[in-house]
């Protein structure tokens, strides 16, 4: 079966987990002007693309990345990043062809526990392939930045102030997170192995919905606009007070509808979370707000 364009699955204010290799595993970082310049591509990539980048680490034969695009144009950000570095990479080391396989891998990003998660795995990359003992250590990723933004400690990394394309405060608000809870994160990561269960461990007394309706549509009004102008917004806000075990009546009575509409709503928009990607996207940015 043939695949899909790239550009039939780009979305607006998507995130993607971006993962590039060099082709047939060649080196395409052998020193540190090879990687300065990929970062000053990076930062010429984020405005006129409007991306954000929320993490990176460049290692010798691939690159990760984890990104927002504004606009659905990852393909045409991507390909101003890869044949950029390319062409100066070929002039610099005298060689022809190829420097990167086919395809890109993108992995779009629908939770903020799937972000966080992947943030981790990126910022341990140079962890797992033996090259420091510890993520602070490694100067070719984001992690020493968010080090730089937690508290203070003699132990940590505190001179480097991220460049303006790299979003550790819009990272963190998204993830209800800390600059140190992130740290923590992925240093026991790093130990345990078991992602998933740290973060149940330190979001444990977040994770609860506010018990009355009306905060929760106090924040949403404030972060995401008006529910009575926005029937999509409504409508995945009925879905997950219903899934969250909020009582009909009080949904209905906030929401000035009968309970026979909000049951409707809510099954109709399950439906739709299992075909349309941009839904489950947008209920985790509501769940991600109602808990901020």
């Amino acid at each position: 079966m043939a695949r899909r364009n790239r550009t039939e699955i780009e979305d607006k204010n998507a995130i993607y987990h971006i993962i590039v290799k060099g082709v047939e595993g060649i080196d395409i970082f052998t020193d540190n002007i090879d990687r300065n310049k990929f970062l000053q591509l990076l930062q010429k990539m984020a405005t006129p693309y409007k991306i954000q980048f929320f993490s990176y680490v460049l290692m010798n034969t691939h690159f990760h990345l984890l990104l927002k695009t504004e606009e659905a144009n990852l393909s045409q950000a991507m390909q101003f990043l890869n044949s950029s570095y390319a062409h100066w990479f070929n002039i610099r080391h005298i060689r022809k062809g190829h420097l990167f396989q086919d395809r890109y891998k993108s992995h779009p990003i629908l939770s903020p526990l799937y972000l966080y998660n992947v943030a981790s795995y990126i910022s341990l990359n140079p962890v797992e392939a033996g090259m420091v003992n510890s993520p602070e250590e490694y100067k070719w990723s984001s992690f020493k930045y968010y080090a730089s933004a937690s508290s203070p400690s003699p132990s940590r990394l505190t001179n480097n102030s991220p460049p303006s394309w790299l979003k550790v405060e819009e990272f963190l608000t998204f993830c209800n997170t800390s600059a140190d809870e992130f740290i923590y994160f992925v240093k026991e990561n790093m130990r345990n192995k078991d992602v998933e269960k740290s973060l149940r461990e330190l979001s444990q007394v977040k994770n609860k919905f506010p018990k009355n309706i009306k905060t929760i549509l106090e924040k949403i009004n404030l972060h995401l606009g008006d529910i009575k102008t926005n029937k999509s917004l409504r409508n995945l806000l009925i879905y997950l007070l219903v899934k969250e075990g909020y009582r009909l009546k009080e949904i209905s009575d906030f929401l000035n509808l009968t309970k026979q509409a909000v049951i409707k709503i809510s099954k109709k928009t399950e439906k739709d979370l299992t075909t349309d990607s941009k839904y489950a996207f947008w209920l985790e940015i509501i769940k991600s707000r109602i808990l901020s």
